[in-house]
């Protein structure tokens, strides 16, 4: 079944996304999107070619995407979604804001749990790192987001469990 843009933006967003279909999630976008990053808070993707280099590094290392939620109005939609990343399951939350040609203008992402958000900033970032074309960059990016992403799976495995048992009063 095709779904077309003007029946749900939302709906042809999520078919994309799920499909990796980059061409498809990219035609449900207004040309000045903007998308805010889970990985940082001063960092966002402006405009089309932006946001399909950052959809082209995610479809290269996430799985199985599968949305569960698509909640909201005829111009602002929250969406939730499953995905693997190698092995590791992650969550993500979206609040998407649609303009007034139904295309959608401003996406602003979460994900959980902490070990997946980590494990997703050392997944991409070098391979956006790369898109600049600045000589080293990915190297650097590398350096800097593997050891996090290290230290909160082991944190996460061995530190969180030890929290979560019950003590005796």
């Amino acid at each position: 079944m095709t779904v077309h843009i003007q029946d749900s933006p939302t709906l042809a967003y999520r078919q994309a996304g799920e499909a990796h279909d980059l061409d498809a999630l990219i035609a449900t976008l207004s040309d000045d999107v903007t998308f805010h990053s889970p990985l940082s808070g001063t960092a966002s993707f402006q405009g089309k070619e932006q946001v399909r280099e950052l959809f082209a590094s995610v479809f290269r290392v996430l799985s199985r995407m599968r949305y569960q939620t698509d909640v909201g109005d005829d111009r602002t939609r929250a969406l939730t979604a499953t995905a693997l990343l190698g092995r590791m399951e992650l969550h993500e939350a979206a609040l998407v804001h649609l303009d007034d040609d139904g295309l959608i203008r401003d996406i602003t992402m979460w994900i959980r749990p902490l070990p997946a958000l980590t494990a997703m900033m050392a997944a991409l970032g070098p391979d956006l790192a790369r898109a600049t074309g600045k000589p080293g960059l990915p190297l650097l990016v590398g350096a800097a987001v593997k050891p996090l992403a290290a230290m909160t799976r082991l944190g996460d495995r061995t530190l969180v469990p030890l929290l979560s048992l019950r003590r005796p009063h």
